[in-house]
C-alpha cells in the first residue's frame, strides 16, 4: 500500500520537475524569438546596404555614359 507521505513527496517532485521543464521552455522560446528579431533586423539592414549599393553602381554607370 502507497502511503500518504510517499503520495505527497511524489506529487512534490512531479511539479518540482513539470515547472523547470516550463521555465526551461520558456527561456528556449525567448531565445527563439530573440533570434528571430535578429535575423530580421540583418535581413532588413542588408536589403538597405543592397539597395543603396545597387542604386550607386546605376548613378555611377549613368555618369560614366554606360
Amino acid at each position: 500500500m502507497i502511503s500518504v507521505r510517499g503520495l505527497w513527496r511524489w506529487a512534490a517532485v512531479s511539479n518540482e520537475r513539470a515547472v523547470a521543464n516550463a521555465r526551461a521552455a520558456a527561456t528556449e522560446c525567448s531565445r527563439i524569438r530573440v533570434e528571430r528579431a535578429e535575423v530580421e533586423q540583418f535581413l532588413a539592414a542588408y536589403a538597405v546596404d543592397s539597395v543603396t549599393s545597387t542604386a550607386q553602381a546605376a548613378a555611377r554607370a549613368v555618369a560614366a555614359g554606360r
